[in-house]
């Protein structure tokens, strides 16, 4: 049976350990099977967030070409409204540097250096400028690929961990402007998701002075479930832990089932990490559901048979809750900090408890 494992070789997918700026580049082709997107998460000051996400094409396509499309996602603080919207090339056409991150789609654009990222939307009723200025290094998991088999990948580049953002937004005639944190990462890979993962646990947080990037990825029935575990902690821009392969324990508990999604889902998450005298424990606990679907209803009519007879039940649940990091030191606790947060389940198989 065939495994998946997260690679550690540089020279097998051509990279070096230091990131260089064309990672965050264009890195796929338009074939069948291939997918890529940008991806920008912020938590705007006094609650509320803004998530910006830049498609070559949807994750369910089948198509060998782009179909280019920006998602755009704000929840104002307070529950005091939200905007949920997409924006496609229409007559502006699109254009996807190979260099670096340079990216537009209509009159939508994100370009950034590792560093500091400026992204625009706009469409007849919205625009919004979005400035995200990193403070922790671009980051990832060893040589940031997945393998399943021998061809297969999903890659995953973290190019900005934690970072200060600024946006301006107007809507309707109303400007508003925000400040916050920010995230950024970059993901691709040349086999459709639900081919190869079962479900995944993703979440970030910034928990007093440290920033916490922490996943755990669960491949499908063909490749034996293996678990992938994706960890690191930064203190003050400074990265101290990210052995997750070597050091990381990992556990899910408190599961409780939705009915939306018809997926249970884990209302704690416990992340381990060890290494020699100290400690890192980091522990979100769920309060409330902030957005789920079931994934169907992304679906073509035609595309049914399909992925129901490869055993998709793709769905989708965010959540918000407390994130609390522990440090100790030969065994004493040294310090500990907790803070607002949100993180995500993807499900793309059946619900494993059921």
């Amino acid at each position: 049976m065939k495994v998946s494992r997260l690679e550690t070789n540089y020279e097998a997918v051509g990279l070096k350990k230091e990131i260089l700026p064309f990672e965050d580049g264009l890195r796929t082709e338009a074939k069948a099977g291939s997918y890529e997107w940008w991806y920008f998460d912020t938590k705007l000051q006094g609650g509320g967030s803004l998530v910006i996400i830049y498609f070559t094409k949807p994750i369910t396509s089948f198509k060998g070409k782009f179909e280019p499309y920006v998602l755009f996602d704000l929840t104002l603080p307070g529950g005091k409204g939200e905007i949920h919207k997409a924006f496609y090339p229409n007559d502006k056409g699109y254009s996807f540097s190979k260099d670096g991150c340079d990216v537009r789609i209509g009159e939508c654009t994100c370009k950034g250096d590792l560093k500091t990222y400026e992204l625009y939307c706009k469409d007849g009723e919205t625009e919004a400028k979005v400035t995200i200025q990193g403070n922790v290094p671009s980051w990832r998991p060893y040589a940031g690929q997945i393998r399943f088999g021998k061809k297969d990948y999903f890659a995953w580049l973290p190019s900005i961990p934690e970072g200060n953002m600024q946006a301006t937004i107007t809507h309707q005639g109303e400007t508003r402007t925000f400040t916050g944190t920010g995230y950024h990462d970059h993901n691709w890979g040349n086999k459709l998701m639900f081919f190869l993962m079962h479900h995944w646990y993703w979440g970030r947080a910034r928990i007093g002075d440290y920033t916490v990037v922490s996943s755990y990825i669960t491949s499908n029935k063909q490749y034996s479930y293996a678990e992938t575990p994706v960890f690191m902690v930064a203190k003050n821009g400074e990265i101290l832990a990210d052995d997750g392969l070597n050091c990381l324990k990992y556990e899910e508990k408190d599961y409780v089932f939705d009915e939306t999604t018809q997926k249970h889902i884990a209302k704690t998450l416990v992340y381990d990490y060890e290494d020699g005298d100290k400690r890192y424990l980091i522990t979100y606990k769920m309060d409330e559901s902030v957005e789920k679907k079931d994934m169907k209803a992304e679906l073509k009519t035609w595309q049914y048979p399909i992925v129901w007879a490869i055993g998709l039940r793709g769905a989708y649940h965010r959540v918000a809750g407390q994130a609390t990091l522990e440090y100790y030191e030969k065994g004493e606790l040294k310090e500990r900090c907790e803070a607002p947060a949100m993180w995500e389940q993807m499900y793309f198989g059946k619900d494993r408890l059921r």
